[in-house]
């Protein structure tokens, strides 16, 4: 009997102290849960045209202009794998993202950012995946992506963009922007400037709004549509030409003095005109993809 009673007491302690292991066990992996979703958060004071670098793998990046001469960081971090460097002045802040081992999976690398920069500072972003929002400045921009989706908006000055794959979208900027994808779409809203430059190998170029600013405007692809759809405003020297794709344009275009060596083409190929006084000048190349030329969007045409 004695033995029976001994037997029980130790299945019990042998319960209980499995109960406290696993127990330990949870708390330890919520302690780890806690660690992971650590935050970050700094601001330094800077002048009212700092320079500003990130360098990032995977995540969201939100990046708005502001009022204040200060730059402000918050981060939040998927696990407590990447090694995040902030090195600030009043001249220059930076943030590295470092990986602390050779092997890691995306959602171990996330780190979103949002950050506030003067509105006249200087970026650069580097980023492997993740989206890339950036809106109101008027300093410089670069950004060199790989899968990465890019959306700025509110924008003045120097812009160059470059993906992989990529999209890039931007709207309402104003200055001189390079905009560079391998198969990435690329699509401008309202974009005036000195110069447009975009270059996609099997993306999609969509414009629409004035090329206003009397700027040169350059659309270039190898294998997609591009579409332009010009305002009633918009002013400009049109030279289209698709090699082995078509042009479609419903647009009245005034002949200009024909200098082009391509000008005995069909005009399906090779078009070249003047809408309203010319005061821009866009060219627009496909190799195979179909060119076409519109005016603007009805409300309820389709996007």
């Amino acid at each position: 009997m004695g033995r029976v009673l001994n037997s029980r007491t130790m299945r019990k302690g042998n319960a209980e102290t499995r109960w406290l292991t696993l127990c330990a066990a949870a708390w330890l992996c919520f302690g780890a849960a806690v660690a992971a979703a650590e935050t970050i958060q700094q601001k330094f004071p800077t002048s009212a045209n700092p320079s500003f670098l990130l360098h990032s793998h995977t995540g969201k990046i939100s990046i708005e202009g502001w009022d204040e001469h200060a730059i402000e960081i918050q981060g939040d971090a998927a696990s407590d794998l990447m090694e995040v460097i902030i090195m600030g002045g009043e001249q220059k802040v930076s943030v590295q993202v470092h990986p602390k081992r050779e092997r890691f999976t995306p959602k171990e690398a996330r780190l979103d950012f949002e950050i506030r920069v003067p509105r006249q500072a200087s970026v650069r972003v580097e980023s492997e995946r993740g989206e890339i929002v950036v809106r109101n400045l008027e300093g410089g921009l670069a950004i060199e992506g790989v899968s990465n989706a890019v959306a700025l908006s509110q924008m003045k000055g120097r812009i160059t963009v470059r993906t992989v794959d990529g999209p890039i979208q931007i709207q309402s900027a104003q200055g001189n922007v390079n905009a560079d994808s391998i198969s990435g779409d690329l699509k401008f809203v309202q974009v005036n400037g000195s110069e447009l430059i975009a270059n996609t190998n099997s993306g999609t170029i969509r414009y629409e709004g004035d090329f206003g600013a009397g700027g040169t405007y350059v659309l270039n692809n190898y294998s997609s549509p591009i579409d332009i759809f010009a305002s009633a405003k918009a002013s400009f020297d049109l030279t289209a030409r698709a090699v082995m794709g078509l042009i479609e344009s419903s647009l009245s275009f005034r002949p200009t003095p024909l200098g082009n060596p391509f000008r005995r083409l069909s005009p399906n190929k090779f078009l070249q005109g003047r809408f309203n006084s010319g005061e821009s000048t866009v060219r627009v190349t496909s190799y195979s993809g179909t060119i076409r030329v519109r005016g603007p969007l009805s409300e309820g045409q389709a996007p």
